[in-house]
Order: C-alpha cells, then structure tokens, then sequence
C-alpha cells in the first residue's frame, strides 16, 4: 500500500467515533440518491464503496441485499452495529465481487482518497461489478490534492486528491460510465459543496 494511502486509512482507524458524528447526515436529503432508490428494481442488490460507519447509502437503500466495502477496520466495526448489510474490507481498485454483480453502486466521500492515477481503476472496477445499465452515484471534487496534519483538530493526518471534473468526466466516459445527472451537496463539516455524479453503465 502506497504511502497516501496508508495515511488514509491510519487517519479513518484512528478518528472512526469523531467523523462519523460529525459527517453523518440525513440522506433523504441527497436528491440523487432518493431518486436511485426509486428507480431500483425489487430486491436489487447494491455496493456502498467507502461504507465507512454505514450512515448514508447503506441506511437507506434496501438492505435485503446490500453489500458495503471499506479499507478501515474501526469504521467497519461501527457499521457492523448499524447496519444489516454485508460488509467487506477491501479496496476501491480491485473489488472483490463478479462481474455484473450490482444494480447500483454508491460511493460518498471515498474515490477523493485515492491518488490521482487509482481514479481510473476504480472507474473501471465500478463498471466491470455493475450489471450493464446499473447505476453508480459518487461524489468527487474539482482540481486539488492536499494533506491536512490535524483533520478535524484529532492530530491525525488525512489525504486528499482529484483532478479537474472535466478530467473525471472523461475517466468515467472511458470506463463505459457515462454521467447522466450531476449536482451539489453541501458539507456542514467542510464548509463546501461537493460535487455528484450520477451515471450508468453503458451496455
């Protein structure tokens, strides 16, 4: 594991309990993701990557059959009292499910993480475990990579990295991901609107 990313997940282990107080939020108010709820099929089986504590897309969409995939054990561990899903300690570049196993795939402040050049692999995975016509909702940011040595004031570091949207755009595009719906989200605990992309697997 490359140093960014042996930061980030050291940084999640080590702040589990605080973020996730200060990130969870209703997710009945992110529009995009009430309206993939609506549009999946009975008994449909989804992927949250970057499940974390299990707030947001696992809380929300069904559950009957939901898997959740995070690289932080104590964030898991948090989920595991949350949430009725599957949860699987993996990495967003080389998920370990099928082919064409998912009718929705989920990721909410995760792919931010990964370094610039993980962003296609994880672009790629997402569409290979999508059934062809499947949907992935993730959020993203605009043209920036920093550190931070005292995340929210913990002490620990955390890493951040994302080209220009246009640049992601294109990413997604050469995976066979396509975007079809794109809007913000404001973050109480960044002080910003963070930018999601709605897409679906061509095919």
């Amino acid at each position: 594991m490359d140093e960014r990313r042996s930061t980030v997940r050291a940084g999640y282990d080590a702040i589990a309990a605080t973020y996730d107080d200060q990130r969870t939020a209703d997710p009945a108010n992110n529009e995009g993701l009430v309206a993939l709820r609506e549009s999946l099929p009975a008994r449909p089986r989804v992927l949250d990557l970057g499940c974390g504590a299990g707030a947001g897309p696992l809380q929300f969409l069904p559950d009957e059959r939901a898997v959740g995939l995070d690289f932080s054990g104590e964030q898991l561990r948090i989920a595991r009292d949350r949430v009725d899903a599957d949860l699987v300690a993996g990495e967003l570049t080389a998920l370990p499910f099928a082919a064409d196993s998912f009718d929705a795939v989920t990721a909410f402040y995760a792919v931010i993480h990964l370094p610039i050049d993980a962003h296609a692999d994880c672009y790629a995975e997402v569409a290979r475990v999508l059934e062809p016509g499947g949907e992935f909702l993730f959020s993203i940011g605009d043209d920036w990579a920093g550190e931070n040595d005292d995340w929210l004031d913990s002490g620990e570091r955390m890493a951040w990295s994302f080209p220009p949207l246009s640049e992601t755009e294109r990413l997604l595009e050469a995976a066979g991901l396509p975007v079809v719906e794109r809007y913000g989200v404001e973050s109480r605990m960044d002080d910003a609107e963070w930018p999601f992309l709605r897409c679906r697997r061509e095919g």
